[in-house]
C-alpha cells in the first residue's frame, strides 16, 4: 500500500509539473513565469502573441481530473459575466494537449501581507475603515450580480495605485448554490490566517462578510504591541489584545458571527459608512467588551 501511494504521488507530481518559461500555450500565450498555484490550478504570467498584452493564464491540475476542469469552466463563466475594472477580465478559454486553460487580464499589486511585513505599514481604525469600504464596494458588486466570492483571503486582495483589486474566483458560486466540496473555514482568528477546521462553506453573503472580518483583524493587528508583562502561555482574544472603539469592535463581532450577524453586505455597508461619517463623534469611545 505504501509503495502504491508513493508511485501515485510521483505520477500526480509528474502530471502537474508546471510549464517552463517560454513554453507556448495554445499556440498563442508564451509563459513568462509561474505566479501562483493552488489545489486545483496553476497560474502563469504570459504574453499574448496576437495582442502583445501580458495576461494571466490559469491551468487546471491534470491530477485532479474532470473536477478541476469543471471548477475552471465555472470560474470562466463567472468572470465572463462580471464587468468591473478592479476584477480580472475574461479573455479566452481553451484546451491544449489535454490541459484546460482560462485566460484573463493580468493584475498585480501588493497584498496586505506585503504592505505590513515588507513595507512596515500600520493601519489604525480610520485606515482600516477606509480600506474595508473599498473592498466592500467590490464585494457588493459581486453580490449584486448574484454571486459570492468565498475566498476573500489576504493573497486575493491586491493594492495597486491606491485601489483594491480582487482576484481568484475559483471558489465563487451563485448565491444559494449547493457547495461542491469542503472549503476551509476559519472558526477562530489567527494572525497567520490559517484554517483551524474544515467544513462546508455555504453560498451566502455572510461567508464573504466573515472573511472581511478576518481581513479587518489582520489589518488592525499591524499596530498590535504585545504586553510583555503577560505570561507567554496566556492566550487572549482579539477583543482583549486590540484596543478598538466600541463601534468597530461590535461591527467585527457581527462579521465574525460572534453576535447577531448582518443580514446582507448592503446592511453592513450602510453601518460601516455611518461609522466612517461619525468617527469624530464623542459617543464613539474607546473600550473593550
Amino acid at each position: 500500500m505504501r509503495l502504491f501511494s508513493y508511485f501515485s504521488s510521483f505520477i500526480n507530481a509528474w502530471r502537474d509539473y508546471p510549464a517552463e518559461e517560454n513554453t507556448v500555450l495554445g499556440n498563442r500565450y508564451t509563459v513568462q513565469q509561474r505566479i501562483g498555484e493552488g489545489s486545483y490550478g496553476i497560474i502563469y504570467k504570459c504574453k499574448d502573441q496576437q495582442s502583445g498584452n501580458v495576461v494571466a493564464v490559469k491551468q487546471s491540475r491534470p491530477s485532479k481530473g474532470n473536477y478541476a476542469k469543471e471548477l475552471l469552466n465555472r470560474e470562466a463563466a463567472i468572470l465572463s459575466s462580471l464587468q468591473h475594472p478592479q476584477i480580472p477580465v475574461y479573455r479566452d478559454f481553451f484546451t491544449d494537449n489535454r490541459h484546460t486553460y482560462l485566460v484573463m487580464s493580468y493584475m498585480n499589486g501588493d497584498t496586505l501581507e506585503d504592505l505590513i511585513f515588507e513595507q512596515d505599514m500600520k493601519y489604525e481604525e480610520d485606515e482600516c475603515i477606509e480600506i474595508t469600504l473599498q473592498l466592500l464596494k467590490l464585494v457588493r458588486y459581486i453580490h449584486d450580480q448574484g454571486y459570492v466570492h468565498l475566498d476573500l483571503r489576504i493573497p486575493n486582495v491586491l493594492f495597486k495605485d491606491g485601489r483594491i483589486q480582487l482576484i481568484d474566483f475559483g471558489l465563487a458560486r451563485r448565491i444559494g448554490e449547493p457547495p461542491p466540496l469542503p472549503v476551509p473555514v476559519r472558526k477562530k482568528f489567527r494572525a497567520d490566517s490559517s484554517a483551524s477546521s474544515v467544513q462546508y462553506k455555504d453560498s451566502k453573503e455572510s461567508e464573504d462578510l466573515r472573511d472581511i472580518g478576518h481581513f479587518m483583524l489582520f489589518m488592525l493587528y499591524s499596530t498590535y504591541e504585545p504586553d510583555h508583562n503577560q505570561g507567554a502561555a496566556v492566550e487572549r482574544s482579539w477583543q482583549e489584545e486590540l484596543h478598538l472603539s466600541i463601534g468597530l469592535q461590535n461591527m467585527i463581532k457581527r462579521l465574525m458571527q460572534l453576535s447577531e450577524p448582518y443580514s446582507s453586505s448592503l446592511q453592513f455597508m450602510h453601518e460601516l459608512q455611518s461609522l466612517a461619517n461619525a468617527r469624530d463623534c464623542p459617543s464613539d469611545k474607546k473600550g473593550s467588551l
